[in-house]
């Protein structure tokens, strides 16, 4: 949490500037003696007993009775762990190398014990670098086991290790450290360096077993400690062209570049207070017509400058977007720049800004206030801030005093602090830090190119003169009748008398910027990429390294409640649902980008009937010269024929036909075949006129749970999962689906009702197995364990195909095996704790997903437990 607050406050202090201006690796888990006579061989002489390895693995777990401690002798090539559970021992075997066939795993001095089950486990199955991980889906890195930070792996680490061996979260309460220590499945992300052979990145499975301590084995004795790298210190005085390496020097560019790109933005919004100012309130207000008319008049100099610091901040995110590890820090002193833009620096005195700023209980005041003394210090206290601009009259240039962030952090008084500016108010720039400033640079310069694609400020004559007149709407009116005289709008008379030029290239380079575009949105997730695998690196807090610390690294993209990564587009492939029955790809427009550069050519022809000067519209028929503009589309109707019946069906308010909702306590396969468990809520919603709605979201009581997706027709849907740990706080409550129109007020409205959710050991399938084979023909005996405290009003048995390709369920083909409550299907009951499925219903070889399920229809919950098969 400290980290982010770090950078929480460095972004607020760049913002109050910026403001101022605008794989198949199973765990065997066998009972029988047979399965255990395939992993091991066990010979006795005299009354001592060899157990000898007939698998390859690198770690081992023995569950045995009628044995002690001191009774056990391991081989030295192993660590280990010796515990007593429930008057069994425990025995857990692991080394950095591999086991083979005929290696020694123990040496038991009695002839009476038994062992009753064991596990092992290979990491060298997993695949150990792990290139297409997501960095949008990611979770805590570092040196996997380094459990008290030392930057190291030890006899420390493992002593706690020990204490937490054997636990799992799903069936027992365990402490709150717990996740630290459940470090396995892990992967190699960083691969390079002294983490070359280091499992940096864990999966979790939300238990601490055979599969932790192999990697825990592997990472033992490893070490990131690394003598102080070089230093290169960045101030106003620093000669750039010195530094001969590229990135370097393209990062050092960009850092001294940004106060003089500052100064220029503060410049251009200064000098157009007035226009920003009347944008920004036709925005607030929602009113479109001054929206437009300020879009239409936008100063020609400003969108010069605008466009123009668009492409600065274009070119430092690509020298920011480095591709490999820096060998060097920047010992960034950033107060020894001339951030008022003065031509002095003056690194000792706090910059001013100058503001309407209302503090609590009084009046606004106008006037120049220091960044800490007037701002910062007091933000408690302020009700608002209204920027003006940097102020350039007053002295001071320092905006970083380390001593107060860090006071900050650490929750401690400041009323009485002293505010210094030393050489101590610096920052050290890493990869994590570099790339961060690329991701936000890179999401301003897609957004502001984006925007100056198209002519948009140069509408026709007409419609300019018409939002310039004091009744626009009759206006409009009198143009509609002037255009419509001949019952028949054409693509040209809309073109010349509406769009104007609007829907063409602002200038030559269209195509040049869509590629420019496309590239940078490519760029962005190895931007995110390098900021995580920095956090890895950079497990350890290191000072004035803001991107340093042990922290779930995903929270540094949050900046209050936003998540700035879902505003910006990180897969052009993805078609985007627009409304209806209508989808826009993306991918096509960046593709071809000469099909698109003058829009006007898919305007299309409108056709009236009715009686034109009364405005009795009976039918609009809208033909399209491509309803599919070049691929870009689908879903459009050609022609699209509007009644006055259909016309007002499409002006009606959505409303809520029918709506319901699961809650879900689910158990499923992770990847490894272990029970998962998962608490799922579904919600199943029919709205009628779709092409009305804007979104649709649920709330349990006041907090917003999730937005439902239109999936067709009028059907929206949405499954949220969560952890099945939080279930209490879910269940015995009202959710409310909220549906909203297009100008973001909720039309429909109806709540829901969950009841008590099953536990998550409500029932188990104790065979088959996960992942367990069978011949084709073959009928499979379904077992289970009831521990049912609930009621339930139905239960069922149902299978689904598993795709061999794509490895989805097929739930729409999904057959329904038997059930307790429909005559015309097989009757089973769960109180038989088993069920025979015949082996006509595996039509043919592959993966099979079996789910046991019940229902409490009248509490809106349910239970599903899944296990997977296969058929050869």
């Amino acid at each position: 949490m400290k980290k982010f607050l770090y950078l929480f406050f460095i972004i607020l202090i760049i913002s109050l500037l910026l403001s101022a201006c605008i794989q198949d690796n199973k765990v065997i888990n066998e009972n029988s003696n047979l399965n255990i006579s395939r992993i091991i061989d066990i010979n006795f002489n005299d009354k001592v007993a060899v157990v000898t390895s007939k698998v390859t693995a690198d770690s081992f777990e023995f569950l045995i009775t009628n044995v002690s401690p001191d009774e056990i002798e391991i081989p030295s090539m192993f660590m280990n762990i010796v515990k007593e559970k429930e008057d069994k021992l425990l025995v857990a075997i692991s080394t950095i190398n591999s086991v083979n066939t005929g290696d020694v795993l123990l040496t038991i001095k009695t002839n009476n014990f038994n062992i009753e089950k064991i596990d092992y486990f290979s990491r060298n199955t997993l695949t150990k670098q792990y290139n297409n991980f997501d960095p949008y889906n990611w979770k805590w890195g570092g040196l996997l086991g380094d459990f008290n930070l030392s930057g190291k792996v030890d006899l420390t680490d493992f002593s706690s290790f020990v204490y937490y061996y054997g636990m799992n979260s799903c069936n027992e309460d365990v402490p709150d450290e717990f996740s630290r220590f459940d470090i396995g499945p892990a992967l190699n992300i960083v691969n390079k360096g002294n983490w070359k052979y280091v499992y940096d990145y864990k999966l979790e499975d939300q238990q601490v077993n055979i599969i932790d301590f192999s990697i825990f084995t592997a990472n033992y004795g490893y070490s990131i400690l690394e003598s102080p790298s070089g230093t290169i210190v960045l101030n106003n005085n620093t000669d750039i062209t010195s530094i001969s390496t590229p990135a370097y020097n393209d990062i050092l560019t960009v850092l001294k570049s940004l106060p003089d790109e500052i100064q220029n933005i503060n410049d251009i919004f200064f000098n157009h207070k007035e226009y920003i100012e009347s944008l920004m309130h036709a925005i607030t207000n929602n009113n479109f017509q001054n929206f437009i008319l300020n879009l239409i008049n936008i100063p020609e100099n400003l969108e010069e400058s605008l466009i123009n610091i668009i492409e600065d901040l274009g070119v430092f995110s690509q020298k920011l977007s480095i591709n490999d590890y820096l060998d060097e820090n920047i010992k960034w002193e950033i107060n020894d720049f001339d951030w008022n833009g003065d031509g002095i620096i003056d690194n000792n005195t706090e910059l001013h800004i100058a503001a309407t700023v209302t503090y609590c209980g009084q009046e606004p005041q106008k006037g120049s206030f220091g960044l800490y003394t007037d701002i910062l210090l007091k933000l408690d206290d302020i009700d608002n801030i209204e920027f003006i601009c940097i102020d350039k009259n007053t002295p001071g240039d320092a905006i970083f005093d380390w001593e107060f962030l860090t006071k900050k952090m650490n929750y401690e008084d400041l009323s009485d602090y002293s505010l210094t500016f030393d050489e101590n108010d610096y920052l050290i720039v890493d990869e994590g830090l570099i790339s961060m400033m690329a991701f936000v640079f890179n999401n301003i310069y897609v957004r502001g190119n984006a925007f100056f694609l198209y002519d948009l400020n140069n509408t026709s004559a007409t419609i300019t003169s018409i939002l310039q007149s004091d009744s626009p709407e009759a206006s409009l009116d009198e143009l509609f009748l002037t255009l419509a005289n001949d019952y028949t709008i054409t693509a040209s008379e809309m073109e010349n008398n509406i769009f104007g030029e609007m829907l063409k290239p602002r200038d030559d380079f269209f195509e040049t910027r869509v590629a420019s575009i496309q590239n940078s949105i490519f760029s962005q997730k190895d931007i995110v990429k390098m900021v995580l695998e920095d956090s890895i690196i950079d497990y350890l807090p290191q000072e004035h390294e803001i991107t340093s610390g042990p922290l779930e690294t995903f929270s540094i993209w949050q900046i209050y409640i936003s998540n700035i990564l879902n505003l910006f587009i990180s897969d052009i492939n993805v078609p985007v649902h627009i409304f209806g029955p209508i989808m826009i790809y993306p991918a096509v427009f960046f593709e071809n980008p000469e099909d698109f550069e003058d829009l006007s050519i898919y305007l299309p022809d409108i056709t009236l009937e009715g009686t034109i000067d009364s405005k009795e519209i009976e039918k609009i028929i809208i033909d399209f010269p491509d309803p599919y503009f070049n691929g870009l589309m689908s879903g459009i109707e050609n022609p699209l024929i509007i009644s006055t019946i259909d016309f007002n069906q499409h002006m009606q308010i959505p409303q809520i036909i029918n709506c319901e909702m699961e809650g879900i306590t689910r158990i499923r396969p992770d990847e490894f075949g272990n029970p998962t468990p998962e608490l799922a809520l579904r919600f199943d919603v029919n709205i009628s006129n779709p092409e009305s709605v804007q979104k649709v979201e649920v709330y349990k009581n006041d907090e917003y749970i999730t937005d439902l997706y239109y999936e067709r027709d009028n059907y929206y849907f949405n499954e949220e999962i969560f952890e099945v740990i939080t279930l209490n706080s879910y269940e015995d409550t009202n959710y409310t689906i909220k549906v909203y129109n297009y100008n973001n007020e909720i039309v429909d409205s109806k709540v829901l009702y969950l009841g008590k959710l099953y536990s998550e050991n409500s029932l188990e399938i104790t065979s088959p197995y996960n992942f367990r084979t069978y011949t084709s023909g073959e009928n499979i005996m379904l077992q289970w364990n009831n521990n049912l405290i609930l009621p339930y009003e139905g239960a069922e048995i149902n299978i689904a195909k598993i795709d061999e390709t794509t490895h989805m369920v097929d739930w729409e083909n999904r057959m329904r095996v038997a059930d307790d409550y429909n005559d015309e299907t097989p009757y089973f009951s769960i109180d038989d704790l088993s069920y025979t499925i015949p082996s006509s219903f595996f039509e043919s070889s592959g993966m099979y997903l079996i789910e046991l399920v019940i229902y409490n229809w009248s509490e809106n919950t349910s239970f599903e437990y899944h296990t997977i098969i296969e058929i050869q």
